[in-house]
């Protein structure tokens, strides 16, 4: 009994977060027009509990007999940009959208589903907690249901996830195959080594790591990303950018560190697979910049910003997959990178979900015209965290992109290190644009912005917390 009650506990997150959404749709389902605004309020509780207990419940260790490892950094990181979701979700609702609470629910579920995933070590278990957070995201994507670009940008992302779904079906067979092959369980993590002599092991897993990068939208899987960027209600696309991107890349992440090539004596072997990555790597970052440059659209250009973002922390992954003694740095410069990812990224889909009317799938840069003069606290919001994903010191981009390529440096990975500070470069061009249409002091702006001030706080906070971590990333870094 005491194993069965540890079991349970150990998904304590998880099953909090599936409570309060089970409850909040069934209070729905009952509530009059007044009563659903107290529901709103105990979704946001559901969502501060479910971190609380992920902060401060003494669960750790693996359970389900090893499937699911210990709670990590990613479930902190989740369930605050999910709350971020939520609260940005207050704004967009009140401007005319229905289904506020549904919508919190669908938001729960799929948080739990992908800090499930990120804690899989067992591709099964994998994939389907990818699943469950997959429906979720189609239905988010597509929850504007009168504006044409949302429900066209769902039906794109069902089919993308349901080839990549079929992508990962599939690797796991040939996995399950090759388990048969050597008579070890393959499909769990700690065995990857033994599989890796076997063709079959390598095709699967190739399979599964590319069903992963669909996720991420890394080169070439990346043609989704835009239009469902741009469809996707505000609260979503940020989701997107943000949550569903970082579970890609520590999962994949978790794959390379469970291939051992050197202790097999396959360096041959390890050498091309860090080649593959590294052209993938590469080539996601050269795509998103250049992508981004052509962009008047500001979803579709936060789109190809996070393409290109996605391709810096790929190039942690293709380190440490060259070199297992960095094993202990990819944790903490990846969570440093989405920590200023995430901090940068939210602020700026609150400037973008500032403006009247919940379709924003056609928010040009235009629109930003004379922003500084209306709203000083969006404009400042704009110049720094627009400066964060541009890599502007003293902001936390700024340090996250320099251990990525302090990280590259070491690996050896120079012409990657050289791509890396080319793309940041040509990144602050449209960055840049953006900021100058803002600072644009004719207001020819044709949206007019929200008139309720109640989230401007929340830009500060995010602002304050961009500079803040950078400066004492650099602090930290000097010893000071």
């Amino acid at each position: 009994m005491e194993g069965i009650s540890f079991e349970w506990a150990s998904v304590s997150t998880e099953a909090t977060l599936a409570v309060f959404a089970a409850l909040i749709l069934c209070m729905s389902a009952v509530a009059s027009d007044r009563g659903a605004k107290w529901i709103s309020l105990f979704a946001m509780f559901g969502f501060v509990a479910a971190l609380a207990v992920e902060v401060f419940a003494p669960f750790g260790a693996s359970s389900f007999g090893g499937a699911l490892g210990g709670k990590s950094v990613f479930g902190v990181f989740a369930i605050a940009c999910a709350l971020l979701s939520a609260l940005m979700g207050f704004q967009y609702f009140a401007k005319g959208a229905r289904g506020r609470n549904e919508f919190f629910s669908i938001l729960m579920i799929c948080a739990a589903a992908l800090i499930l995933f990120v804690r899989s070590n067992n591709l099964m278990f994998a994939f389907v907690s990818l699943e469950c957070a997959t429906i979720c995201l189609y239905i988010m994507a597509a929850w504007s249901r009168d504006v044409p670009a949302s429900v066209e940008a769902s039906v794109k992302y069902l089919v993308i996830a349901g080839v990549s779904g079929a992508m990962f079906l599939l690797g796991i067979a040939f996995v399950y195959g090759a388990s048969l092959a050597v008579g070890r369980n393959l499909l769990v993590f700690e065995n990857f080594t033994l599989g890796l002599v076997h063709p079959m092991f390598l095709t699967g897993i190739i399979f599964v790591a590319g069903s992963a990068l669909f996720k991420v939208a890394a080169f070439p899987f990346q043609f989704w990303s835009p239009d469902v960027y741009q469809g996707s209600p505000t609260p979503v696309s940020a989701f997107f950018a943000v949550v569903s991107k970082a579970a890609g890349i520590v999962f994949v992440g978790k794959i390379c560190m469970s291939l051992d090539f050197a202790s097999i004596g396959l360096a041959d072997l390890q050498n091309k697979a860090v080649l593959a990555m590294s052209i993938v790597a590469g080539a996601t970052i050269v795509v998103g910049n250049l992508g981004g440059i052509t962009q008047v659209n500001v979803k579709r250009l936060t789109a190809f910003s996070g393409i290109s973002n996605a391709g810096y922390m790929l190039v942690l992954v293709c380190a440490v997959l060259k070199y297992a003694s960095l094993a202990d740095f990819f944790t903490p410069v990846l969570y440093f990178y989405l920590a200023a990812y995430m901090f940068a990224n939210y602020a700026v889909f609150f400037v973008v979900n500032g403006f009247e009317g919940c379709d924003d799938s056609d928010q040009t840069l235009a629109d930003y015209r004379g922003l500084a003069r209306k709203s000083p606290v969006m404009s400042g919001t704009l110049i720094v965290n627009l400066s964060s994903l541009a890599g502007i010191p003293p902001t936390a981009g700024f340090f996250g992109k320099v251990l990525v390529i302090v990280t590259a440096w070491n690996a050896q990975l120079y012409w990657l290190t050289g791509i890396m500070i080319a793309g940041s470069v040509v990144s602050i061009y449209y960055y840049f644009a953006w900021l100058r249409s803002s600072l644009d002091s004719a207001d020819r702006g044709e949206r007019k912005l929200d008139a309720n001030p109640l989230f401007y706080p929340t830009m500060v906070a995010l602002s304050v917390a961009t500079v803040a971590l950078g400066l004492g990333g650099i602090l930290y870094f000097y010893g000071i």
